[in-house]
């Protein structure tokens, strides 16, 4: 596997040179324009041009797009391909509706993992309604732990890829699976008062033709993973599971952006009920929560914030797969838990916190930025023996920004992150972590 030392080393260059950068972008903020990586090559020969469409305001309807490809190698999975795409359009007045957004990603592994993923968040004119959803049809693989915090991974090197594809080495202690994925959730809100919003949504996760690994029955003593014995002490078939619910919800959004944004807060509390007359496996009851808040540090540079993220998922009443348990990096966007493998932090109840230092490295464009971060995880197990707050697993990094897309503020993100157990993950990744 390559060696990301080299990388990281850069990255931590980077943050230390941030705040003598940040000073200096101060003293000439008069003249400071947003600009995105196109302009680098019209700057010279059309600088009219390219600031008077700078200057027109936001058209409705009209669709800004911002795509990029991935590539990666390693030898647990060969090679990885995909691309991924950010398309914003406003449907109603700029002045008065958020951007509307749709992230497309698609990603093929060397080893037939196949990952297909389709977000949106939609605003009507003058943010009366809006729908959220998250699809996704994955044919995958991933190492699992067990459930709780505090697990030791015995974690490596490696390559985190766009939208939920990642490469990672497995070592004596993981428990591989394979299994293929399908998610739907769909939520409709209808604005009841200033930036208040009331949900209702469904939400259906079915996972089949599960493969577990290490499981081996005819050893003696038989081989039994986490998977298995959560499946079979809670009634659930091992091989195929299914989660379909509904989903009521209320929401708070004062965000300028939801690709990249700048100031504001967003909250959500939704319950979900899931139901066998539905096609669940069992009946079960959750509670999700979530908050963001972004603090702006600087009245003329908008990219110079401090964010805030916290995220709560809970299991109330009966039970929920094992695959379907709140799970690092498993949020809509797979962004929590930079410094640990997606699913590697697993629980019944879930609870993760991060904070976010962003600061501008360009110092007339704002084509470049940084960012540093920390983040904490914690979680509990089914027996009882892990309980939240018993253990945390904290991890922390730093990133570099590259504005992608000025007019709908799309950036190419890539990050690296160091968790407790001494894992290095490299993410790489369109628009903001959160």
């Amino acid at each position: 596997m390559f060696n990301l030392k080299p990388a990281f080393l850069f990255l931590i260059a980077i943050a230390f040179c941030a705040p003598i950068q940040v000073l200096h972008a101060q003293k000439v903020q008069k003249t400071f324009r947003q600009d995105d990586v196109w302009s680098i090559f019209t700057r010279d020969k059309n600088v009219a041009k390219r600031d008077s469409i700078s200057a027109r305001p936001m058209e409705r309807y009209k669709p800004y797009f911002a795509v990029t490809p991935f590539i990666g190698y390693n030898p647990a999975y060969g090679v990885l391909i995909g691309v991924g795409s950010s398309i914003g359009t406003f449907l109603g007045d700029p002045k008065t509706t958020p951007l509307s957004t749709a992230a497309v990603s698609v990603n093929f592994t060397a080893k037939n993992q196949k990952i297909l993923n389709l977000r949106t968040i939609i605003f009507t004119n003058e943010s009366r309604f809006v729908l959220r959803g998250d699809w996704r049809y994955l044919v995958f693989s991933q190492p699992t732990y067990g459930l709780g915090s505090g697990i030791n991974h015995n974690a490596s090197e490696g390559l985190i890829l766009a939208e939920g594809g990642q490469t990672d080495s497995y070592s004596g202690e993981t428990q591989p699976l394979n299994y293929d994925y399908i998610r739907l959730y769909e939520t409709f809100y209808f604005r009841f008062k200033g930036k208040f919003y009331i949900g209702f949504g469904y939400c259906l996760d079915k996972f089949s033709n599960i493969f577990d690994h290490k499981l081996n029955l005819d050893t003696i003593p038989q081989q039994v993973t986490s998977h298995y014995r959560y499946s079979i002490e809670h009634g659930f078939n091992p091989e195929h599971q299914t989660m379909s619910g509904l989903s009521l919800e209320l929401m708070f959004d004062s965000r300028d952006n939801s690709i990249r944004p700048t100031h504001g807060y967003f909250a959500n509390f939704a319950i979900r009920p899931n139901f066998k007359f539905l096609g669940s496996s069992k009946n079960s009851y959750m509670l999700n929560s979530e908050f963001r808040a972004y603090l702006p540090l600087s009245k003329n540079r908008p990219d110079h914030l401090i964010g805030f993220w916290y995220l709560g998922q809970f299991t109330e009443q009966g039970a929920v797969p094992y695959l379907g348990l709140p799970a690092i990096g498993w949020d809509m966007y797979n962004r929590t838990g930079r410094g640990y493998i997606q699913g590697s932090i697993r629980g019944v109840n879930f609870i993760y916190g991060e904070s976010e230092y962003r600061f501008p490295i360009s110092r007339y464009t704002g084509i470049l930025g940084g960012v540093v971060f920390v983040n904490a995880t914690t979680a509990s197990s089914d027996d009882g023996t892990r309980k939240l707050f018993h253990y945390i697993d904290p991890a922390a990094g730093v990133g570099l920004r590259v504005m992608f897309n000025r007019k709908t503020r799309s950036n190419l993100t890539v990050d690296c992150g160091i968790g407790a157990n001494g894992g290095v993950g490299v993410y790489f990744n369109l628009n903001e972590t959160f």
